[in-house]
């Protein structure tokens, strides 16, 4: 079968639904409520904001090995096992052991699935539905990404307000189990291993990957990555940053207002992402991209100026729209700038380390400065930083959208238009 013609049985599709909403939970669980949690237990804000940059930096070092591994290994499942479990353990650290080293530990353990997990699931994604398929199949992934998100963080902030600071973490371990189960419900051979790649045909149907330099010279992935940098370093302090003032200044509502601003804008991005999908295909990837790159600046001016918590809650929803636009636009403009080059998920790992990069730098340069000039300060100047990364996008990053998808680009012709591949019996996972 070939890319135009790719199906996956509906026991995959819904199995890749499920997993998507599993470990949105995950993440969920142990991602902001960290910030919430150290605060508690009296860490400083110089002092959180490096142990999130530990985690930051380990999921960098883990970005290009990740993808390339993703592109060898013929069982995406397989390595999306292994980093559940590891994740697992690393809540469960977090839980039982909060001293500095072994939060620590737990954070560059966790960090260091990045490269896998993501690009694992991207790919599942590619090699079950091909090209045609993919906006349409990266709307489903993150709707029911953003209906874990929202499910869990209010479950989360009840039991970390109600019970203990500590259950977010003993939930993200225990959500491990059904997220392995999802797994276990996709067909391994449904999965085309070239096509997962994104490989274009070689002589004698044989996929031949690009040379890696091939990925350096591509104008556009470069230009993206580049904005990628910019966008996180706005929008990955964000959350932390508000989490930690809503701890400090606001201690007796904290876990139920941080619950409430990741659980608002995951319901936005639930709703919203069908209709990025669609526009995705009819009006482009860049509208939808300078959609997304506009909402976090816009996002941390209006933090400065709210009178109270609750306040928080509709600027929050603006981040629903960038959930959904660059959460389906990322792996989608990387697809389309990589279509046969059989390097797709090592550009996955590539975009990756930009984007931990700026995520990195953020989280100790904004904790640093908030502990130097304050929230007012902190704020303002990733605005500032997310401005300039819309501006570079405008300017900079041309359409990636390509009409008619039925042919394939030779290796180390990223983004030229793509042909065919062969039967997807021939290459299956």
């Amino acid at each position: 079968m070939t890319d135009d013609e790719a199906r996956a049985s509906e026991r995959s599709e819904h199995g890749l639904d499920w997993l998507n909403f599993f470990v949105a939970d995950i993440q969920t669980s142990f991602g902001p409520f960290v910030a919430v949690y150290l605060a508690a237990q009296g860490w400083s804000d110089g002092r959180i904001g490096l142990v999130l940059t530990a985690g930051g930096l380990a999921a960098i070092a883990s970005q290009l090995p990740g993808g390339a591994l993703v592109d060898a290994v013929r069982s995406k499942r397989v390595l999306v096992a292994a980093s559940l479990v590891l994740i697992a353990l690393s809540a469960l650290i977090f839980a039982f052991f909060p001293g500095f080293p072994f939060v620590l530990a737990a954070e560059i353990a966790d960090g260091s699935t990045g490269g896998i997990t993501g690009p694992a699931l991207a790919a599942i994604a590619l090699g079950l539905v091909g090209h045609r398929g993919l906006s349409t199949r990266l709307g489903r992934n993150r709707r029911y990404g953003s209906l874990g998100n929202a499910l869990t963080a209010g479950l989360m902030g009840v039991l970390g307000q109600f019970v203990s600071t500590r259950a977010p973490f003993l939930a993200a371990a225990g959500l491990c189990a059904p997220a392995l189960f999802a797994l276990s419900r996709i067909h391994g051979h449904e999965i085309d291993h070239a096509q997962a790649c994104s490989s274009a045909s070689g002589r004698g149907g044989r996929r031949q990957p690009a040379h890696l330099l091939d990925l350096v010279r591509n104008h556009r992935l470069v230009v993206f990555a580049g904005c990628m940098v910019l966008f996180q370093f706005t929008s990955a302090s964000l959350m932390p940053l508000v989490s930690e003032r809503l701890a400090q200044q606001h201690k007796s509502e904290s876990e139920l207002v941080t619950a409430a601003l990741v659980i608002v804008p995951q319901i936005v991005a639930a709703l919203a992402a069908a209709w990025v999908a669609r526009r995705a295909d009819s009006w482009g990837r860049k509208p939808l991209l300078l959609l997304g790159f506009a909402m976090p600046p816009l996002r941390a001016v209006l933090f400065t100026v709210v009178p109270s918590p609750w306040f928080l809650l509709p600027i929050q929803a603006l981040d629903g729209l960038t959930a959904a636009t660059i959460g389906i636009l990322t792996p989608l403009v990387i697809a389309d700038v990589t279509r046969g080059t059989g390097r797709y998920n090592l550009a996955q790992g590539a975009v990756g380390i930009a984007s931990g990069l700026g995520a990195s730098v953020s989280t100790t340069a904004s904790g640093y400065l908030v502990q130097e000039m304050g929230y007012a300060a902190g704020l303002g100047g990733l605005a500032a930083v997310g401005l300039a990364g819309a501006g570079v996008l405008w300017w900079l990053m041309p359409e990636t959208r390509q009409d008619g998808l039925g042919a394939a680009s030779a290796p180390g012709s990223a983004g030229n238009p793509p042909g065919k591949g062969p039967p997807r019996h021939a290459a299956a996972e």
